[in-house]
């Protein structure tokens, strides 16, 4: 159902080849489980810049800082890692696996404090350890993909992160990060064939959705891309992250209200998002009618998608785990 609004969209169409690039946005994660659910969203999240293309999921570690690790500002590890002090927590788990080099949790939680860190290289070292001390560790196998992605080398990823689905198939989290890895090696089409598995499992992934509507809007399916971005919103609608994501895609599909008050909703639900505090600012300039009824309807938008979800509960496809070969 259309809204009326006294904006015209000619004005924005017009801006909106100035106004480019949007801001960069955090698409959210694969929404990694590994000890906490607030900390998973931490974990498994990467930055997204529309232009140019770039893939889905991944929040750009910390970067090393200058200056020394004072370790004993907390009383553990966890406590650093906690904080977000990713180089101390690195530098208090290297001590732990020092004196107890067959912790695989210990050699875990190594890789991904030094993964936070920007250490990629350490991560991965510390990752495969853990592995090798525990080959059922299903976790390490998912995150120590997560850094080979961040070290563009997706193919490698994608057989690690098989690995981990032969000890986990049903892992909605595998899933996600197989049609990372697809998408990231090239493989458009498979990439959206297996959210769609993911999605015919569960309707309400709501990262499976937001990486769907992110994985259509950076190749250049704009119209494709409301439909999960909506859904993402009507499953979270208070999470920053997918508001602006779902203005993103309103803003490019030419409405730019709706889209202004998708961003000033990720504002007014974290003020600090300064990604989402960019595109209010800039959009800003082009709705300048003081009527802000949005021109779409979004929910029906979100419900016209989910009901197409739910065939794909009888088509999806199932993507296979690959077979280990026998130690």
């Amino acid at each position: 159902m259309t809204r009326v609004t006294r904006v015209p969209n000619f004005t924005f169409a017009a801006t909106l080849l100035l106004a480019l690039p949007l801001a960069a946005v955090a698409c959210g994660g694969d929404s990694a489980s590994v000890i906490s659910d607030a900390e998973a969203r931490a974990i498994g999240t990467r930055p997204v810049t529309v232009e140019p293309t770039t893939p889905v999921e991944r929040e750009t570690p910390v970067a090393p800082t200058e200056r020394k690790p004072d370790v004993r500002t907390f009383e553990t590890a966890y406590d650093a890692y906690t904080a977000g002090e990713y180089r101390v927590a690195t530098a208090m788990y290297r001590t732990k696996v020092d004196s107890a080099p067959e912790d695989a949790h210990g050699q875990y939680m190594l890789g991904l404090s030094s993964w936070k860190a920007g250490d990629f290289v350490a991560a991965k070292e510390a990752f495969d350890k853990s592995i090798a001390i525990d080959p059922a560790f299903v976790k390490a196998y998912f995150n120590q993909a997560r850094v080979l992605l961040d070290l563009d080398r997706a193919p490698e990823a994608l057989e690690v992160i098989q690995m981990g689905r032969t000890i986990d198939s049903a892992s909605p989290e595998g899933l996600r990060l197989v049609a990372r890895a697809q998408a990231e090696s090239g493989d458009i089409d498979g990439a959206v064939t297996t959210y769609h598995e993911l999605l015919g499992r569960d309707e309400a992934d709501v990262w499976g959705l937001n990486n769907l509507g992110m994985l259509k809007l950076e190749n250049g399916d704009v119209e494709g891309a409301l439909g999960p971005l909506a859904r993402a919103v009507q499953v979270r609608p208070t999470a920053p992250v997918f508001l602006n994501n779902l203005g993103m895609a309103l803003e490019r599909s030419g409405h730019p209200v709706a889209a202004l008050n998708r961003y000033e909703l990720a504002v007014l639900h974290d003020s600090t998002y300064h990604k989402a505090v960019a595109n209010v600012e800039r959009l800003k300039a082009i709705v300048t009618d003081s009527v802000r009824v949005d021109e779409v309807d979004v929910g029906e938008i979100a419900e016209r998608f989910r009901q197409e979800v739910r065939l794909w509960k009888v088509e999806a496809p199932v993507v296979p785990a690959v077979e280990l070969p026998t130690p």
